[in-house]
């Protein structure tokens, strides 16, 4: 029980450590804070016993991320969206007990972060593809009960970025290679430790 109670401890420092750098003007601290953060909810999501608490708790956190994203907000909120989303991700994956419902709308945020990618109508989406793509496929590879398939999804996704990033012929392909390498493995990262 002392274990326990001094994870939950730590969560809630580093969750407002992670917070209180990700509005600092240095950029290295808010690259710690996307650390501090993805801890914080790891953390949360094993040392809490009220798991549906720190599912409403990231649900909400995920729809905030999304309105940091998408709403007219100022741009440091707007900074602020990938951090939400993707630690919220891995809290709201790690305790949800709709394991199926969750797998089903994760796979579609990242088929439409997919979609965003390539769409050439508006380039505004395109620059937030890679913040529905990477919590999408975060929480699939968690909650999806095939680990194989996972596994075998996020390997398709890290050759598909090799292969964009190393073709010679289209731009569009080069151009969004990493986004598809990064997302192939995280997935396959959370996939092998699950």
């Amino acid at each position: 029980m002392r274990k326990e109670r001094r994870n939950q401890c730590i969560a809630i420092g580093l969750f407002g450590l992670g917070i209180l750098f990700l509005y600092q003007k240095i950029i290295l601290l808010k690259g710690i804070s996307l650390v501090l953060l993805s801890i914080s909810a790891i953390l949360a999501g094993t040392s809490f016993a009220n798991k549906r608490r720190i599912e409403v708790i990231a649900g909400l956190g995920l729809a905030i991320g999304l309105g940091f994203l998408y709403l007219p907000v100022p741009p440091s909120l707007r900074g602020a969206a990938f951090h939400l989303l993707f630690a919220c991700a891995i809290a709201f994956g790690m305790t949800t007990a709709a394991k199926q419902l969750a797998a089903a709308v994760s796979a579609l945020f990242a088929v439409i972060g997919m979609g965003f990618l390539y769409q050439p109508f508006l380039p505004s989406l395109g620059s937030t593809a890679l913040h529905l793509l990477l919590p999408g496929i975060t929480v699939f590879s968690i909650v999806f009960s095939q680990k194989t398939l996972c596994e075998r999804i996020s390997i398709g996704l890290i050759a598909l970025g090799l292969i964009s990033l190393c073709q010679p012929f289209l731009m569009l392909f080069y151009q969004t290679g990493f986004q598809l390498l990064l997302a192939g493995l995280t997935g396959f990262i959370v996939v092998a430790h699950r």
